[in-house]
């Protein structure tokens, strides 16, 4: 075999090695970007309970400190009349 034949053999194993090496990031990072979008998903699931759970909690904190204000009121007006 001639010495150019050689080189070329060898150049086109290189760029076989090299598709093939950029096949395998290609798959690895496709990977990556399903596992990171099942976590991107998770997230977004765990956050839209948070809002919900936190949107109730106002309301009921709104209706306690409500409750609260009524029970001020009689306190205030007996001790303002004296009998407290």
């Amino acid at each position: 075999m001639k010495d150019e034949d050689k080189t070329y053999e060898n150049e086109v194993n290189i760029k076989q090695n090299f598709i093939e090496n950029q096949k395998e990031t290609i798959l690895d990072l496709k990977k990556e970007i399903d596992r990171l979008q099942e976590s991107y998903n998770n997230l977004k699931i765990i956050n839209e309970g948070h809002q919900k759970l936190n949107g109730e909690l106002r309301i009921e904190v709104k209706k306690l400190k409500e409750e609260n204000e009524k029970l001020k009121d009689p306190l205030n007006s007996l001790r303002k009349d004296g009998d407290i």
